[in-house]
């Protein structure tokens, strides 16, 4: 059940994937090196029976890109085109993202590595203020998906985002 969970996250962050490849920003390098970083790290840590990379390693990857977007819409110098404003909103999202799934593949690792035994309950505030975010990041990206003004393709994305992070989120919760 719980592999079923990680692959069905995995088709929802596909497809968000190929909504930036549509999308208004799909021009930006550091857009795509973030969703095939969050990409690789979730098929590296959930579907390889041994990781290249240590969980660790992709979540210090996926909030140094985050805070890469970050910094990058900060500085970029503010637009009053009407595409402007859909790729801001998704840079937003996709940070956000990042983060929640640098936080769902560390714990998601450890609780793995424990099986799930006496001691994976030490973690389990951890997993708890996780599962607030994901849920508040769900229902946010709900309201994105919901803006009419919005186009299709980033309102897709959201909603696929949301779907991912969610399902992510489940197995942790479950055991």
């Amino acid at each position: 059940m719980i592999e079923a969970l990680h692959l069905g996250s995995m088709l929802p962050a596909t497809l968000g994937a190929c909504c930036v490849a549509g999308g208004a920003d799909r021009r930006s390098p550091l857009t795509w090196l973030g969703m095939l970083a969050m990409l690789a790290a979730m098929a590296d840590t959930m579907l390889l029976p041994r990781p290249v990379l240590a969980p660790v390693v992709w979540a210090a990857l996926l909030v140094a890109l985050a805070l890469a977007t970050g910094v990058r819409e900060r500085l970029r110098p503010a637009r009053q085109a009407l595409g402007a404003h859909p790729v801001r909103t998704m840079a937003l999202h996709r940070s956000l993202q990042a983060v929640l799934m640098a936080g769902l593949l560390v714990v998601g690792a450890g609780h793995h590595a424990t099986g799930g035994g006496a001691h994976a309950g030490h973690g389990l505030p951890v997993v708890l203020l996780l599962a607030a975010a994901a849920l508040v990041f769900t229902f946010a990206s709900a309201a994105v998906a919901l803006r009419r003004r919005l186009p299709p393709l980033p309102r897709a994305e959201a909603a696929l985002g949301a779907a991912s992070i969610a399902l992510m989120t489940l197995p942790l919760l479950t055991a």
